[in-house]
């Protein structure tokens, strides 16, 4: 039993969402890519940041100020690789409301397939 056109359609669309195209894959793997190095300079910029603190107090109880001058450059330079983690996307979002409750359903609707398209 042969399928109809739009069973036919509907099942290389489903294929398609399975196996994920050529083209789609680079794509994953680049954002994938992406995050992990984000994630990097989080984690490291933390670190570096915990340190400085660390190391600035411990410069305070001696009292030695060079000390505490490099402690702060470290912290510094920690809080410059947590920055990077950060996207412009969020500044140059359109923002738009919906101005009548019926709209406000689609609009809802539409900002979580974005979120859940873009992850």
């Amino acid at each position: 039993m042969g399928l109809s056109d739009k069973e036919q359609k509907v099942l290389d669309e489903l294929e398609r969402q399975l196996t994920g195209s050529k083209a789609e894959k680079p794509k994953a793997e680049q954002k994938q890519a992406t995050k992990q190095s984000y994630a990097r300079l989080l984690v490291a910029g933390s670190l570096l940041v915990v340190i400085g603190l660390s190391i600035l107090v411990f410069a305070t109880t001696l009292h030695q100020v060079w000390l505490g001058v490099i402690a702060f450059l470290i912290m510094l330079s920690g809080l410059y690789l947590v920055s990077q983690n950060w996207s412009g996307k969020a500044y140059r979002a359109p923002k738009s409301t919906p101005k009548q409750s019926g709209e406000q359903g689609n609009f809802f609707q539409k900002r979580w397939d974005d979120r859940n398209n873009r992850s």
